[in-house]
Formats: C-alpha cells, sequence, structure tokens
C-alpha cells in the first residue's frame, strides 16, 4: 500500500514537472511578482506562486506573435499543486481553466528558485509531498527549470 501511494505522488510529482518544462520554454514574459531579485548579503530567492505569459498552443511557439499567448500561473490552491490558466491582463478567466497537478490530499509544497551565479533564465523548482497512510513519509524532487526568451533575475 505504502509503495503504491509513493508511485502515485511521484508520478504526480514527475507530472507536473513535465507541464511545467513544456509551457515554460515559451515564457515571453513573467509577472512581476514572479521575478527574481537578491536581497543584500543573500544568495537565493524563491518564491512559491509563479506566473508567466506564454503560448496558449504550446506546441507552436511563436515568441515574436503575443496575440496567441496567455498568463499561466502555477500555485497551491485548496491544498494542491495547480496550474491556472489566466485571461491576457493576468487576471482569472470567467470560467476557470484550471489544471491540478498534485492532489491535495499528498499535501505538495513549491518552490521556484533563483540561486545567485545561476544564469538569468534558469531556476530551480522543488515539490515536496507527504503520504496519507505514513505521513512521515515525504517526498521531494528539485528540477531545473531553463527559459527560452526571457531572464527571470531582475
Amino acid at each position: 500500500m505504502i509503495n503504491r501511494e509513493r508511485y502515485n505522488m511521484l508520478s504526480q510529482i514527475n507530472y507536473a514537472f513535465e507541464d511545467m518544462a513544456i509551457r515554460t520554454k515559451s515564457a515571453v514574459r513573467i509577472n512581476s511578482s514572479s521575478e527574481f531579485m537578491l536581497a543584500s548579503g543573500a544568495i537565493s530567492d524563491t518564491k512559491n506562486v509563479f506566473c508567466f505569459f506564454g503560448e496558449k498552443n504550446i506546441y507552436e511557439v511563436t515568441p515574436d506573435n503575443d496575440s496567441d499567448n496567455t498568463w499561466y500561473e502555477y500555485r497551491i490552491q485548496n491544498g494542491g499543486l495547480i496550474l491556472e490558466v489566466l485571461d491576457e491582463t493576468g487576471r482569472p478567466k470567467r470560467s476557470p481553466e484550471i489544471l491540478a497537478l498534485v492532489d491535495a490530499k499528498y499535501q505538495p509544497a513549491v518552490e521556484f528558485t533563483w540561486y545567485e551565479g545561476y544564469e538569468p533564465n534558469f531556476i530551480t523548482v522543488t515539490i515536496t509531498t507527504r503520504g496519507t497512510i505514513a505521513p512521515h513519509a515525504q517526498i521531494s524532487r528539485t528540477q531545473g527549470l531553463r527559459f527560452w526568451f526571457i531572464d527571470v533575475k531582475k
């Protein structure tokens, strides 16, 4: 039972990373609240929400044409890790488009981090989950994301 739960958590974490890798490649702008800036003496900056402007059709990247783009936001909502597709102004749509990436029952946490010394178009993302059968069992995975058309560090 515990192995099945660990498999489910890892599968959902991997799904979230695949989604992020595909969508962030087409990012042409990020929300100002998602820009990374180092405080004096700090070696990293971490965010729990990441919002960017990228392609609606993630398989047809047109970096010089913003008319076919939309805002995306990764965050924790109602206990689960989600991706929300926002309208062209960056506000929630009237009919919300929300994709659940990691179930709330696994209590996911997400951190988007830029470290001093990294290139300005590269961040790491850490997703951590906790089991329901064995609550002390925690799975955490970190993966890097590279942006093609923008810098995330200001």
